[in-house]
């Protein structure tokens, strides 16, 4: 069968647009002293590496969908999201992969909510017996298990190529940004990971974990930035295949409706020692990824992706 992979997209931004930071996915750009745009390339990463392969449109997805989000959860938490502002500042040809956002001090750290045992958190129980710094968990856990309760497990926030996100406690969060503003974040983001969960579970789907990032504006309110609830930030399966899984004790496979399946690669196909050379993904597989950030939208959204 015949790839139906395209080149990878271009894009070309207003000369007034000023480039700040390219980031593993994100470009970002400033408009005026206030006003940034980022907008969400192809690009894929791993493991805190930008891989040399691109997912077609996935820029477009990852966008639309964290709008999705902020929308849905602007009652929460507010955000950084400036869509009234969006049709006149930001050209058509970039409007279905760029966000308008205001300025904000983004925390240095990362805040990932667990409802269930995967990822990170899975081998952090098998070497150490808990998730994240803070939470000792009980023994006699399997991949996959949903935890007693929601775990708020903090991490730095990695800058440099090739530096990784660390874990931390969050006695060293409250130490940075003060108890209040730590307490804030908390109850913060607790509340957006019960909400989103509630949301999905009506559509049959399972929030496994995610990652949020926060800032504070120029008035002093804590917002939500960055992406939020995407299929590059968070893990996704469908009930119906949590539920056979745990029926059959955890010894089948549990498709995820996120990049697992890259990382799955990365480290059990190409055994990647997660130095450079960053390995080439097979074209099939990047096929399968795109697929699936699409199935993922449509399930969460209700429609397609305007790609």
């Amino acid at each position: 069968m015949a790839s139906t992979l395209k080149p990878q997209a271009k894009y070309s931004v207003p000369p007034n647009w000023q480039s700040v930071y390219s980031g593993k996915v994100r470009d970002i750009y400033e408009i005026d002293p206030k006003t940034w745009a980022l907008v969400a390339s192809d690009r894929i990463s791993a493991f805190d590496w930008i891989l040399p392969d691109y997912v077609s449109d996935k820029g477009k997805i990852l966008t639309q969908l964290s709008k999705y989000w902020f929308e849905r959860l602007q009652n929460v938490l507010p955000n950084h999201w400036l869509a009234a502002r969006e049709m006149d500042l930001v050209p058509v040809e970039l409007a279905k992969r760029a966000m308008l956002v205001k300025k904000v001090k983004i925390f240095p750290f990362e805040f990932i909510v667990r409802g269930y045992l995967a990822g990170s958190g899975w081998k952090s129980y098998v070497k150490e017996g808990k998730a994240g710094v803070d939470h000792k968990l009980r023994e006699g856990l399997k991949r996959g298990d949903q935890l007693p309760e929601c775990l708020l497990t903090p991490t730095t926030k990695a800058m440099e190529k090739g530096s990784h996100d660390e874990d931390v406690s969050w006695w060293t969060v409250e130490k940075e940004l003060g108890k209040a503003k730590a307490d804030h974040i908390h109850g913060s983001v607790m509340q957006i990971f019960k909400t989103a969960t509630e949301h999905l579970e009506e559509r049959g789907l399972i929030l496994v974990d995610t990652k949020f990032e926060l800032g504070e504006d120029e008035e002093g309110r804590i917002v939500l930035a960055d992406e939020v609830l995407t299929p590059d930030s968070s893990r996704f399966w469908w009930r119906r295949d949590w539920e056979k899984y745990q029926a059959a004790g955890g010894k089948e496979e549990l498709p995820a409706l996120d990049k697992q399946v890259v990382r799955d690669y990365l480290e059990k196909t190409a055994k990647w020692d997660k130095k450079p050379p960053v390995p080439i993904l097979p074209p099939a597989l990047i096929e399968e990824t795109r697929a699936t950030y699409i199935k993922l939208f449509k399930a969460v959204a209700g429609r397609d992706p305007d790609i």
